[in-house]
């Protein structure tokens, strides 16, 4: 019974760990960084303990793990960028075809015409030349 909640909240976490791309390149970055230590430390034997280099790779790896950890286990983020652009181009277009006198301004800058009564929208004729 314990086992089973456990496995159930444990999936989450577990499908991100497989699927979300942040993930998988913290890990890797992680992996890099554990990688050159390995291959400092074995050229290095004895002075290994006392290189910099060493503890500075160690330490990355160990906070990309951290990332990793925290990415997996946090809930996922929402586009509400996208979602906030899609709402103010909405609102924008409802506020054009809803008013007369924004639609003709904004016709006239994009150059076309309108269909008003007083003709104020419709874009000035070329003079005629004498012939």
């Amino acid at each position: 019974m314990v086992a089973t909640k456990r496995v159930k909240a444990a999936a989450p976490v577990v499908d991100r760990l497989l699927t979300d791309r942040r993930v998988h390149d913290q890990l890797l970055d992680a992996g890099d960084h554990l990688q050159q230590v390995y291959r400092r430390v074995s050229r290095r034997k004895a002075k290994a303990a006392e290189d910099k280099t060493v503890y500075d790779h160690v330490r990355k790896g160990v906070v990309a793990l951290r990332k990793a950890g925290t990415t997996a286990t946090e809930p996922r983020r929402r586009p509400w960028g996208k979602l906030l652009a899609l709402a103010v181009v909405a609102g924008g277009a409802a506020v054009v075809l809803a008013n007369q006198g924004a639609r003709a301004k904004v016709a006239n800058a994009i150059g076309g015409t309108t269909s008003s009564a007083n003709g104020a929208g419709r874009s000035p004729q070329p003079a005629a030349t004498p012939a």
